[in-house]
């Protein structure tokens, strides 16, 4: 099964693996994958099963993550799967990411969301299933990623802005043996063409965090040195990012079966010959 000398990790509310895409490519293979959307994680088992065969198997991927804390046995046979086909003992996991559903905290949620207070939306208190499995298997570091609005929104209209947000820190910083920042983060930031504001809080267990700086802003987890620090790559432009999809030669009535040209960026302008 997987290489023991690999990174694992586990993806909590993984949608169709966009997430775990970034991390396969930089290293670590995913061993567990969480996903209420049947379809969504069908996709993102059948685009992993021919390189990861185990996410097929029911025992490596789960539903409903609220049922996964709530049944007192699933958590300890999930550890115990992971020892005996991973390799993995107790407090070994690398990683454990997840973007528990938005909906209520985005922009377009907030403004139509007052009709019923954030509070009584059971989707906005699924951090706590989160935090509660990080609690039990202890994993080596933990990835939270949500949207900005996170950080200013309020459980109530007459409540306190950013409250919600001061509430989702404490609960994670109440995990035992953990160093807890944070950092709003831009995708443009890091070579993406998209401006995509996120939220991204990093938890790293005590006794492996010793190589990491903990100096600058406690929040600030690029400066901790938990997250990169963006600008190494510039977003391409429209141009750039589409520039392959033009075919001078495209007639009415035609149609282009291949790419026209190499894809072409800042970087690889001058490299890439059209096809």
């Amino acid at each position: 099964m997987v290489n023991k000398k690999n990174l694992k990790v586990m993806d909590l509310f993984a949608g169709c693996g966009g997430l775990s895409l970034g991390l396969e490519q930089a290293g670590f293979t995913p061993v567990f994958v969480n996903e209420l959307n049947d379809h969504a994680r069908a996709t993102y088992i059948q685009n992993r099963v021919d390189k990861h065969e185990w996410l097929a198997e029911p025992g490596f991927h789960s539903s409903d993550v609220k049922g996964m804390v709530l049944d007192k046995k699933f958590l300890p046979a999930l550890e115990k799967r992971f020892a005996n086909d991973f390799g993995i003992a107790h407090g070994e996991l690398d990683l454990l990411v997840g973007g528990p559903p938005c909906q209520g905290f985005s922009g377009i949620g907030h403004r139509r969301s007052y009709s019923v207070d954030k509070e009584q939306l059971p989707s906005n208190h699924l951090y706590q299933d989160m935090a509660a499995i990080i609690h039990r298997l202890r994993p080596r570091a933990f990835l939270f990623e949500n949207v900005r609005g996170l950080l200013h929104s309020k459980w109530t209209a007459d409540g306190r802005k950013g409250e919600i947000w001061t509430e989702i820190l404490d609960t994670y910083r109440k995990i035992p043996g953990y160093s807890v920042a944070y950092s709003l983060v831009y995708a443009k930031d890091y070579g993406v063409p998209q401006n995509r504001p996120r939220v991204l809080m990093v938890g790293v267990r005590d006794d492996v965090g010793g190589s990491l700086t903990r100096e600058g802003n406690p929040e600030d987890a690029v400066k901790r040195g938990y997250l990169p620090p963006g600008g190494a790559l510039d977003p391409p432009d429209l141009i750039e990012l589409l520039g392959d999809l033009v075919d001078s030669s495209y007639e009415n009535g035609g149609a282009t079966t291949h790419y026209p040209s190499a894809a072409r960026t800042k970087r690889f302008r001058n490299s890439c010959a059209p096809r």
